[in-house]
C-alpha cells in the first residue's frame, strides 16, 4: 500500500511533534509508517518542511560496511545538514537538548562551486574541482526513534537520517596532498582512545562517497550548493555519548574538532 499525501504529512507531524519535545518514541506507526526509500524521503522533505529550518549542507549514512550490516541496507541514503545545528569547533551541545547522542567521525567537504542537478552523472574529476575544503567533523547523532539501529531503516531516513548536530574543524584546502583513503581516525573521549578508523571504511573512499552524493542529488533534488558543508559517513564505529563527556576527534593530516557535552 502506498502511503497518501495525508499519511505522508501525519507521518512528518509526529517526527517533528518528538523532534521539538526532544523525546523519542517505540516507532512511526504502521498505518503511517514509509515502507520503501521513496516513502522514506517523502517523510522526509515533508518533515523539513513543516520545521522550516534551513538547509546548510547534506549527508550520505550507511556508507560504513557495518552501519550497512546494522541497518540492513546495501547502499547509503542521505539527509539534511540543518543550518541551526552545525558548529564550528570547539563547540558544547546540552545533552538534554538531543534524545540519546551517538558519535560518529566523518569526513565534511566544502564546496567552492555548484554541483547541480543535470541529466548526466558527475565523475569524480568533476566533483574533486569543485572542492573547497575537508573539514574533521563530529557528527552528533540523536534519533527520535528508540533503539534506532534496530529500527527499520526506511523510519530512520524518515527522521531525516537521525540527524542531531554537526562540529566541524578548521580542516584543509590541500587535501589533494592527503591519502584520505588511508587516512588515521581516532576518537577520544575524556583522554581515552574510544574509537579508531581510516578514509577507506568510508565507502572504500570518502570521495567515492562524495560522488555518490552529488549524484544522487543530482538526480532526486537540486544538487549540491557552494559553501555548504556536506559529509559522507562515519570512518570509525559509532559511540555512545553520555553527560559530561569531552569528545575529540583526530583526523590524519586534517586536524582535529573538539567537543563538550555539558
Amino acid at each position: 500500500m502506498t502511503l497518501t499525501p495525508t499519511q505522508i504529512d501525519a507521518s512528518a507531524q509526529l517526527l517533528k511533534k518528538v523532534r521539538l519535545e526532544k523525546s523519542v518514541i517505540a516507532n512511526i506507526p504502521l498505518e503511517i509508517r514509509p515502507q520503501n526509500l521513496k516513502e522514506a524521503y517523502r517523510v522526509q522533505d515533508r518533515l523539513i518542511e513543516i520545521l522550516g529550518l534551513e538547509t546548510s549542507g547534506w549527508f550520505c549514512a550507511c556508507t560504513n560496511k557495518k552501519i550497512q550490516q546494522i541497518l540492513k541496507l546495501e547502499e547509503p541514503y542521505y539527509a539534511r545538514l540543518l543550518k541551526d545545528y552545525v558548529f564550528e569547533e570547539p563547540a558544547t551541545l546540552k545533552s538534554e537538548d538531543y534524545p540519546p547522542i551517538v558519535i560518529e567521525c566523518e569526513f565534511g567537504f566544502r564546496l567552492r562551486s555548484d554541483l547541480p542537478k543535470r541529466p548526466t552523472p558527475y565523475e569524480r574529476e568533476e566533483v574533486e574541482d569543485a572542492i573547497y575544503k575537508v573539514h574533521p567533523t563530529i557528527e552528533v547523532v540523536a534519533g527520535h526513534l528508540i533503539d534506532w539501529p534496530n529500527q527499520d531503516v526506511w523510519s530512520v531516513i524518515a527522521d531525516n537520517g537521525t540527524d542531531g548536530a554537526l562540529i566541524y574543524g578548521t580542516g584543509s584546502q590541500l587535501w589533494r596532498e592527503l591519502d584520505l583513503v588511508q587516512s588515521q581516525v581516532s576518537l577520544t573521549v575524556n583522554g581515552r582512545c574510544e574509537r579508531t578508523g581510516y578514509g577507506g571504511n568510508v565507502f572504500g573512499d570518502p570521495l567515492d562517497a562524495l560522488v555518490w552524493l552529488a549524484n544522487a542529488r543530482s538526480r532526486d533534488g537540486d544538487g549540491l550548493r557552494a559553501g555548504d558543508i556536506h559529509n559522507t559517513g562515519t570512518a570509525t564505529d559509532i559511540y555512545w555519548a553520555s553527560s559530561g563527556d569531552q569528545i575529540v576527534a583526530e583526523f590524519q593530516g586534517l586536524g582535529q574538532v573538539s567537543l563538550r557535552l555539558s
